[in-house]
């Protein structure tokens, strides 16, 4: 019981101890005097701790047996950045496999590592369709431009 109320006792200082140093930080600064060199410490100061301003998307998601649909409508943004942005929070397994660029005419990269086959782009002027071929299913990820809006929908589908 000791050794559990000792084990206990140590992560909660370790973790008070974690919390204290991202909120304030003490630098020193030397300063410079004719032949004295002496060290200061600088006001504290808070680290500012980004956070991206999440993009204004609306999202459904429906379930039918052995598919799942996640919906999303941008606001304000072209099917280039939704591609972009899609690659880059990762929201689709293997997005890091994606041609870096959104491509202008249908294309199919083949893989054939991890369990994903290929990589299937069809190209149409207002809606592009990828398809990712997996052993085990297709996932598709669907981009269509709505006015100033875009519409992704992922489909997530086992054979």
């Amino acid at each position: 019981m000791k050794k559990i109320s000792f084990v206990c006792l140590s992560l909660l200082i370790f973790t008070a101890c974690q919390n204290d140093s991202k909120k304030e930080r003490t630098e020193t600064t030397a300063t410079t005097k004719d032949t004295i060199t002496a060290k200061a410490p600088s006001a504290n100061t808070i680290t500012p701790q980004t956070k991206e301003i999440p993009t204004l998307k609306e999202c459904t998601e429906k379930q039918v047996e052995y598919e799942t649909e996640v919906e999303c409508i941008f606001k304000n943004k072209d099917v280039n950045e939704v591609y972009q942005a899609t690659i880059k929070d990762q929201e689709i397994e293997k997005a890091e496999l994606l041609l870096p660029d959104l491509p202008k005419e249908n294309t199919t990269k083949e893989i054939n590592k991890d369990g994903l086959l290929s990589i299937s782009y069809t190209v149409s002027p207002k809606k592009t369709e990828i398809e990712f071929q997996f052993e085990g299913g297709v996932t598709t990820l669907s981009l269509e431009q709505m006015d100033k809006d875009v519409k992704r929908i992922i489909i997530h589908s086992a054979d």
